[in-house]
């Protein structure tokens, strides 16, 4: 089956669905093509944490990260906090004088660059931190902030509400459609193979993930030209169904390892980044390993919280995001493919919806966006 579309974009995650609707929008015919349904890969396996707190060392990137949260904030109050899986009301960051992350200077240093930066932080000592996570066992000396900007996301929902959306506005969602390679004429990529479908279209947007180099290879023609994208994969674990009251808001904890739990509708999820790298892989044994690790932690910081009961119930899963070279987005047309657009970031539940909307002002009313002007392929020479 042959058609044309006015832009194919390639991955039904956040990012890849925030471009489609964007494009819609504004009036242009867009195919999505996703592999398998949307929303089932990384973004469906994310922490789904909101903040522009984490970008404490970048300027530019956590302005465009804050940016992503308020197009969030944006977003529900135009179509509602349900219907988006928008919730909670920020994220708490502490530490006590003998934990081996740097101790209370180390986060409040942190607390003081997000406020020099205007971003709204609120510092606690370790009665306010108990008044706000009364289950949490905070030692002598423990302090911290909370940042009540912060939210989280039931990804899913979103990304299915977007997609519902683009199709209302004449977009076309194709699951199921494995790419299996690109349409030239001449040197110039002319559209996507992706059976049963062959789209052609004057753009093709790689959405991708961590599929992006090697897609990007074979609409260049160039095996040999890559990308600097690596896969960082993530475990996230969720209990079985709990009391919203052990756990209030996003809160990272004083380990060294970034740990980190949130409520998750009824559920606590938990990761952390030293776990991520121990323990990534698929098998059930590995991802036992991991979830056992992880409840052990929880248990630390909470010490009545029946997390080690809770263990052989859990729902482990591993998510594969897309890390550029220098954990910055990667977002532009490839020079020697400028019919390939490619948008990769490592934060693409903060970032897509508003990554989507300046996406979707380059590419259909040919305006550059001074937002992604530091995130060009051109850095990498491509």
């Amino acid at each position: 089956m042959s058609e044309r579309a006015d832009v194919v974009v390639v991955g039904g995650g956040i990012l890849g669905a925030s471009i489609a609707y964007a494009l819609s929008r504004l009036g242009r015919h867009v195919v999505l093509l996703e592999e398998r349904t949307i929303a089932s890969g990384t973004t469906g396996a994310s922490f789904a944490w909101l903040n522009a707190t984490a970008k404490a060392d970048n300027a530019p990137y956590h302005a465009l990260n804050r940016r992503g949260l308020e197009k969030h904030l944006a977003l529900a109050a135009e179509w509602g906090e349900a219907a988006l899986g928008l919730d909670g009301t920020g994220s708490i960051h502490w530490s006590h004088p003998s934990a081996p992350d740097g101790g209370p200077k180390a986060v409040m240093d942190r607390a003081d660059q997000l406020a020099a930066w205007g971003y709204p932080i609120v510092p606690l000592d370790r009665a306010a931190l108990a008044a706000l996570e009364p289950y949490v066992a905070f030692p002598e000396g423990s302090k911290g902030f909370i940042a009540p900007l912060d939210r989280w996301l039931d990804a899913p929902r979103m990304v299915r509400r977007m997609a519902d959306a683009t199709r209302d506005e004449g977009g076309d969602i194709r699951e199921g459609a494995h790419v299996t390679g690109f349409l030239f004429d001449g040197d110039n990529v002319v559209g996507v193979e992706a059976l049963p479908y062959t789209v052609f279209a004057p753009t093709i947007v790689l959405a991708a993930g961590t599929a992006i180099p090697a897609l990007a290879a074979r609409a260049r023609r160039s095996l040999a030209r890559t990308l600097p994208i690596r896969p960082v994969p993530g475990l996230l674990v969720d209990t079985i169904p709990v009391s919203r009251a052990w756990l209030r808001h996003v809160v990272y904890f004083p380990d060294g390892a970034g740990f980190h739990m949130r409520p998750s509708g009824e559920c606590l999820s938990l990761g952390a980044d030293d776990i991520d790298a121990a323990h990534a892989g698929t098998n059930g044994d590995t991802l036992l390993v991991g979830t056992t690790a992880l409840m052990h932690r929880a248990s630390d910081y909470l010490p009545d919280f029946p997390a080690l009961e809770l263990a052989s119930s859990a729902h482990a899963r591993i998510g594969v995001r897309p890390m550029p070279e220098d954990g910055l987005p990667i977002i532009g047309p490839l020079a020697d493919a400028p019919a390939v657009y490619v948008a990769a970031t490592h934060s693409g539940i903060t970032l897509g919806p508003y990554l989507g909307d300046l996406i979707a002002q380059e590419i259909a009313l040919g305006e550059a966006q001074p937002d992604l002007a530091p995130y060009r392929p051109g850095r990498f020479g491509q």
